[in-house]
């Protein structure tokens, strides 16, 4: 059927899409979407752990360094343990030279 206008006549029967290439290229990127999805996935999960051993795992309580701190100043200064018995605690460091000094005095 001629168009009035005088153009082109439209054949509306070889008009019509390919559906091969139109699902192949659906499936495509269905598959690179949920690809994607995975991967964005993977990569927050491991940011997460890793964020959470920098933020949580590696940080040291504070109570626990005051406590070393007070526990190494009872291993390096002088005090009193029984002041009427005359017991009194001495730096580690001391302690070990006496403990060698007097065992190489026992030898002899």
């Amino acid at each position: 059927m001629p168009d009035p206008r005088g153009s082109h006549v439209i054949d509306l029967d070889e008009a019509d899409p390919q559906t091969g290439p139109t699902t192949i290229a659906a499936v495509v990127l269905g598959l690179v979407v949920v690809a994607s999805s995975l991967w964005l996935e993977a990569l927050y999960r491991k940011t997460a752990d890793t964020e959470r051993v920098r933020k949580v795992i590696s940080q040291e309580p504070a109570e626990l360094r005051t406590l070393e701190a007070g526990q190494l100043d009872q291993l390096r200064d002088y005090r009193w343990v029984d002041p009427s018995g005359g017991v009194v605690a001495v730096p580690i460091e001391r302690a070990m030279e006496l403990v060698i000094r007097d065992s190489t005095a026992e030898r002899r």
